[in-house]
């Protein structure tokens, strides 16, 4: 795990979760003692080094997924601080993952945990985060925002500028909802769960909007035009991706146009 301490104190750490070809970056944040996503159950033991040396206040976390949330479990236990999530996931949260092999194999099977209630925003000495629902990656993802220093942690919310694949459970139609909504707000750096810090955070989410915004076009151009989603997917995504023929179609293009 590679860490850096950024502006105001902020410990910025990233690592490679699981084993070639299942390996992936996964980006944690602390800010001021508030642990922003707690990383991948196959990275749980260079994230403990990491909080055992850090003052940790609480954790947020944007989302219930297993690459969000590996040392949650271990957090609540040895660390006795909250572990914030959004309420309708607290359920899921508390009871251990079960994710199909090529996600075992990258992140890892987190534990069940028992999490507490995202409040509506989070301060501390220094700082006040607002917590903003943000769904399209997962129905109960949430951003958060430091308006003063022009912070937005946004977990999985843009992780890139374009897009080839997406979970079953994803929405483009509400990515493109809540993308618009965050665009309102005052930032400029952005914190993502998997590409790491972008300071020019704000141009770079705007082209994912105008990204997803004209796919939807596309696809609706097409479905006018009597093409199935099987024959759209082939026109927009030609070439195949190593993560949809390893999950078998779980982590696909087609679910992309499918929700659109």
């Amino acid at each position: 795990m590679q860490t850096e301490r950024i502006e105001d104190n902020i410990i910025y750490a990233r690592a490679k979760s699981g084993t070639y070809p299942f390996k992936l970056d996964v980006c944690l944040y602390i800010a001021d003692g508030v642990l922003i996503d707690a990383g991948s159950a196959n990275i749980l033991k260079e994230t403990r080094t990491l909080l055992g040396n850090e003052k940790i206040i609480c954790a947020a976390l944007t989302h219930v997924h297993e690459d969000h949330t590996g040392a949650a479990a271990w957090i609540k236990k040895n660390i006795k601080v909250p572990v914030y999530l959004h309420r309708n996931s607290i359920a899921e949260a508390s009871v251990k993952s079960d994710i199909p092999l090529y996600r075992r194999l990258t992140w890892g099977n987190r534990e069940g945990f028992e999490a507490d209630a995202m409040p509506l925003f989070i301060e501390t000495e220094k700082h006040r985060f607002d917590v903003i629902d943000a769904p399209g990656h997962h129905r109960d993802h949430v951003v958060f925002h430091e308006k003063n220093s022009g912070w937005l942690f946004t977990g999985d919310l843009f992780v890139s500028r374009r897009q080839a694949v997406a979970f079953k459970d994803e929405n483009i139609n509400d990515a493109i909802t809540s993308i618009t909504k965050i665009l309102r707000l005052d930032f400029e750096t952005l914190f993502c769960g998997h590409s790491g810090i972008h300071h020019d955070g704000r141009k770079k989410l705007k082209a994912k909007l105008d990204f997803f915004t004209e796919f939807r076009e596309q696809v609706c151009m097409f479905r006018k035009k009597g093409f199935p989603d099987e024959e759209i997917n082939k026109k927009l995504f030609p070439g195949k991706n190593l993560w949809e023929f390893v999950s078998r179609g779980e982590w696909s293009s087609i679910n992309m146009i499918r929700t659109v």
